[in-house]
């Protein structure tokens, strides 16, 4: 701990290892005197915990800075690399503060749709066998009901009655629910008196369904409409924004995103690279948090949703090198509107409060598609871990019969949004001579590789394991590859050679992926390897779908036989 200050009878510290936030200024009463060896302006500090019960030497806050920089924080919260930024103490707080994701809305919204269709076809089931006479033969009938229901449920998803605007409106969830209500089940009743059903008998139970469905309907969304109050007070379910920009230019933005705090939305700071008058350090109640630079690093330990850049009257100069900086983020990247926009930007609006915003990116792979794309991982993950069983224990036999050692290997690699996870690999190397951090590529005739090592790397057959990856949900099964934490060629880390490298992490990475298919596998000895492996992976990234993950899976067998640069 050193001492960053001090006024009569009070002293600001800062920097023990058992207080997280270095900048995190702690206070105790302290009674100065001189102590041997520390200087005529030692301090004897006393608190109310052990640890203040100690000496120290009077410190400025510059040297106290200084001193925090050079002991801590030195390096790149994720990549290990020495960091080019240190965020300032109340940044850090806060980007550790959201470090947890709060809930999606989405989430409600599924949450919502089924237990519309299990209310619906529930008391359509009930109603049912309370008609004096069977209107329908118990199958049939059956069959019948779950259709209606989900009649009734894929109206509401069409009118929008699942998305958190709606969900969070009481009166519009309401209206939205007995519309769709209403056109599921005359829908239904069309069908079934077309087919020949006594309509008598169906005017009898459709209004009784009706009447039962609606109340469990509505009782549903005052339900979910107080959920939503309770997550959003104790701040688990936010969309949360960041603001690049200052000034007294951006602070009706502010005011209107506090205003709108209980409907969800979150400011979490702004950054702005200008100084002095033009950008003050507290705009409408809010401290600048950093600059561009820092933003970058604040995202990579924060869970942020939305990135506005709020400069009126920004050049489309000026908007494209923040665009340039910010893409590699995986988040929704807006404009506010008056701002020279790019001709390639999309062009999708939205609004908050008065507010126009214009869509620059898209956070990739987000929603249902994500949804889609792990349900694509667990199926065929663990279809092709099955499959390769028998084969990967035959693998691991021979490994363990060429060299001793374990038979996995695990190394710590770049994730989403860069944050490390552990790689599983059949061992390839000498237990002695193994490599986890990467910084010394495998060459073609490296001395290090065993013989069986030799050909299940050729064959990528010690990849195999990362199928438990898949399952776990570190990889994917497909995206870009993952490298290693200090991966690097030559001298220089790939970040340092191509700046957009980080961008390929804003999706899991990939046991395979298109770069790979298409010939850029195995070893990064130069700068345009490393340049054509991220244009392939921000390709995939731009134009994922199901149908482009199937085809690489497909094509990725051929591309083992063809390519010749894995050794």
């Amino acid at each position: 701990m050193v001492v960053a200050g001090a006024t009569r009878n009070r002293i600001r510290l800062t920097g023990h290892p058992r207080i997280s936030h270095f900048d995190d200024l702690r206070t105790a009463t302290f009674v100065p005197e001189a102590v041997p060896n520390l200087g005529p302006e030692a301090l004897t500090i006393r608190g109310p915990y052990p640890y203040f019960q100690t000496e120290y030497p009077l410190m400025t806050e510059t040297a106290a800075r200084k001193r925090l920089f050079t002991e801590t924080h030195r390096r790149r919260p994720w990549t290990g690399a020495p960091r080019p930024r240190l965020l300032g103490g109340q940044a850090l707080a806060a980007a550790q503060r959201l470090s947890q994701s709060s809930m999606k809305p989405r989430v409600l919204g599924y949450i919502q749709f089924f237990t519309d269709l299990l209310t619906v076809g529930l008391a359509g089931l009930i109603t049912h066998t309370l008609v004096q006479d069977a209107l329908l033969e118990t199958i049939i009938g059956t069959g019948a009901i779950w259709l209606g229901a989900l009649a009734v449920v894929v109206a509401a998803r069409l009118a929008g009655a699942y998305g958190f605007r709606c969900m969070r409106n009481l009166g519009r969830a309401s209206v939205v629910g007995m519309a769709a209500l209403v056109g599921g089940l005359g829908l239904l009743a069309a069908a079934l008196a077309w087919a020949g059903a006594d309509t008598v008998t169906l005017r009898g139970w459709m209004p009784v369904w009706f009447a039962a469905a609606g109340v469990l309907m509505l009782g549903s969304r005052v339900l979910m409409q107080v959920r939503i109050s309770q997550l959003v007070q104790t701040g688990r379910l936010e969309h949360r924004i960041v603001l690049v920009g200052g000034g007294e230019d951006i602070a009706p933005l502010i005011r209107e995103i506090d205003r709108e705090r209980g409907r969800g939305r979150r400011l979490c700071g702004f950054f702005d690279e200008r100084l002095g008058q033009r950008s003050p350090s507290v705009v409408g109640g809010h401290h600048k948090t950093g600059d561009v630079d820092d933003l970058v690093e604040f995202a990579r330990l924060a869970k942020i949703d939305t990135v506005i850049i709020a400069i009126p009257g920004a050049s489309q100069e000026r908007i494209r090198e923040l665009l340039t900086r910010l893409f590699v983020l995986p988040v929704d990247i807006r404009v506010m509107e008056g701002a020279e926009i790019p001709n390639s930007a999309r062009r999708k609006r939205s609004k908050i409060g008065p507010f126009k915003l214009i869509e620059i990116y898209k956070r990739p792979i987000e929603g249902f598609s994500a949804v889609q794309k792990r349900l694509f991982d667990i199926v065929f993950g663990t279809i092709a871990l099955v499959m390769f069983t028998p084969f990967m224990l035959a693998t691991a036999v021979a490994i363990k019969l060429d060299s001793p050692g374990p038979v996995l290997f695990r190394q710590k690699r770049h994730g989403y949004n860069n944050k490390p996870i552990e790689v599983l690999k059949f061992r390839s190397m000498y237990t002695d001579l193994c490599d986890p951090t990467a910084v010394n590529a495998v060459r073609r005739g490296d001395n290090r590789v065993t013989k069986v090592g030799r050909f299940i790397r050729r064959a990528s057959i010690d990849e195999l394991p990362q199928f438990i990856n898949v399952i776990k949900g570190d990889l994917s099964l497909v995206g870009p590859r993952p490298h290693a934490t200090s991966a690097r060629t030559g001298d220089m880390l790939y970040d340092q050679i191509e700046r957009a490298y980080s961008a390929r992490h804003k999706v899991k990475p990939g046991v395979t992926g298109w770069a790979q298919i298409k010939g850029w596998r195995g070893e990064m000895n130069s700068e345009e390897k490393i340049r054509q492996r991220l244009e392939h992976d921000l390709y995939y990234i731009e134009h994922w779908s199901l149908w482009f993950d199937l085809k690489i899976v497909l094509m990725t067998p051929v591309s083992l036989v063809t390519t010749k640069n894995a050794y």
